[in-house]
């Protein structure tokens, strides 16, 4: 699907560069530079690759399934490459303020090991939603 549109593509990356702005605007300038420097570094390769890798497939004819697998894998890769971070992002800051309240100790302890359990299930669950939008659903 976004193999034919990049539009989507590109708004994601605009998407995930700014939740993590938002994330960390309020740390010290250091932290946010870096940190939203490095999620721009990353969209910004993973979007050259990805436009360099679908062009050559809207361009060529005749390509083996090789040439599909090669690129359903570097989607595969990818998504970790981007979204382990981002989720670590998120754990970090969404443990911070869950840490923060005025709760009982272990009832703040609880709550972070089944936030961090959910955040994992997000990552488990979107790897297949991220490879089938970013791949198409067939070669």
């Amino acid at each position: 699907m976004f193999l034919y549109q990049p539009f989507y593509a590109v708004l994601l990356g605009i998407f995930y560069v700014g939740s993590i702005y938002l994330l960390v605007r309020k740390e010290k300038k250091y932290i946010n530079y870096n940190l939203t420097m490095l999620a721009c570094i990353l969209q910004l390769s993973f979007l050259f690759l990805w436009f360099k890798k679908s062009i050559f497939l809207m361009t060529s004819q005749n390509v083996g399934f090789q040439a599909y697998a090669n690129f359903s894998t570097f989607v595969t890769i990818s998504y970790f490459v981007l979204f382990v971070p981002l989720l670590l992002i998120f754990a970090w800051y969404g443990s911070k303020k869950i840490l923060v309240q005025d709760q009982f100790f272990s009832l703040k302890i609880i709550f972070v090991i089944f936030y961090i359990g959910a955040l994992i299930g997000i990552l488990i669950l979107g790897q297949p939603i991220f490879e089938i939008s970013y791949y198409g659903f067939a070669p």
